[in-house]
């Protein structure tokens, strides 16, 4: 089954499209692999580390396009049966071990059972590739099962471990792996992958090119994360509520206390819509997603970068922007501490707003 961790970099097939090539960004990582499969010296145990959502698992599919491939042997043509059946995880050559639940541990049971059916491997040509995602969730009796399997697998099999992390991995397993590192995406690289999977699997609705850019800016460097947040139709109301709440600060108490017929309270009834029951949870959720929404924006312009789509600078220079971040964090240590969330919201905007004014008078000084 396809990662439910690491779903970045993942265009469709197509003609001349497969193995390593159907991979964005990591250069020296692909180059890596790619002088190894070329070789015919791919290590037969590969930890592919690396932020969630950037690729990791697609590489691994990538990978086993390229031992499986009969029309490009080492590279993966991502046309042929095979390539297309390990693409739809049909490929009897390819299996994914993970977790039961999300979050769950890969258990000894199941190491055993692999380790025993792997002395008759490979099953379907002369490979066959065993994916653990993630690989922090092996057990330690899970990985003792493993060792010797790992250690010296029969020829043609390969294990490929995906992780985030490599403090995460028992030594035992470290010390039996050669390691590829995965870096974050750039935005433009996080923005095509996007693209390819909406046009590969449409939505229901279509994604509006204005939730896309978002999602991307969002989603720092992860393919995986701008996939799932540009899936998520309620990402525009909270984004209408902090451009709202943005101009309402600015403005002054008039928009923040004006009640519902301002911008500001039309956009927070739009962002916590829904029964009368479970109104508090939903205003603290809303209120929470713009805390985080705006400081994601800060975060951006701090680093000398542009903030989110539409959004004006919330000060202008680093001292005021540091400044609005903290009153977004106390915001969020009140919503914690279960206060009201749309006192917590109006009181973060009276600071905010200070910090506002405050930030233009030392600029004409």
């Amino acid at each position: 089954m396809a990662s439910a961790n690491d779903t970045a970099g993942m265009p469709a097939a197509g003609p001349g499209l497969g193995g390593l090539a159907s991979v964005r960004g990591h250069a020296v990582a692909k180059a890596q692999l790619a002088r190894a499969l070329e070789r015919g010296q791919l290590h037969h145990a590969l930890l592919l580390v690396g932020p969630r959502g950037v690729g990791k698992a697609t590489t691994a599919r990538a990978i086993a396009a390229a031992l499986h491939c009969s029309v490009a042997r080492g590279r993966g043509c991502g046309r042929c049966s095979a390539c297309q059946r390990i693409a739809a995880n049909l490929h009897a050559g390819v299996e994914w071990v993970a977790p039961e639940a999300p979050g769950g541990k890969i258990k000894v049971e199941l190491a055993r059972e692999l380790a025993a059916r792997l002395q008759l491997a490979p099953f379907e040509g002369d490979a066959h590739v065993v994916v653990f995602d993630p690989a922090e969730a092996l057990t330690e009796q899970a990985t003792n099962a493993l060792l010797k399997t790992l250690e010296e697998p029969r020829p043609g099999v390969h294990f490929l471990l995906i992780a985030q992390a490599l403090d995460g991995i028992l030594p035992t397993i470290l010390s039996r792996c050669a390691i590829v590192r995965f870096g974050r995406l750039d935005d433009d690289e996080v923005a095509a992958t996007l693209g390819d999977a909406l046009v590969a699997t449409p939505p229901p609705e279509p994604v509006p090119p204005s939730r896309q850019a978002l999602a991307v800016r969002m989603a720092d460097g992860s393919a995986g994360v701008a996939i799932t947040l540009a899936l998520d139709a309620s990402l525009d109301a909270i984004h209408d509520l902090v451009r709202a709440a943005a101009a309402a600060a600015s403005a002054g108490e008039a928009e923040i206390f004006g009640g519902d017929a301002t911008p500001l309270g039309q956009a927070w009834s739009a962002a916590t819509a829904g029964p009368t029951t479970g109104k508090p949870a939903r205003e603290r959720a809303a209120a929470q997603r713009l805390a985080e929404l705006w400081l994601l924006d800060l975060r951006e312009r701090i680093r000398g970068r542009a903030g989110l789509p539409e959004l004006p600078a919330a000060a202008e220079d680093r001292a005021g922007l540091l400044r609005v971040t903290e009153s977004l964090f106390a915001m969020q240590q009140r919503l914690d501490r279960n206060a009201n969330a749309k006192l917590s919201l109006e009181q973060a905007l009276l600071e905010i707003g200070a910090t506002q004014r405050r930030s233009r008078a030392d600029a004409r000084a």
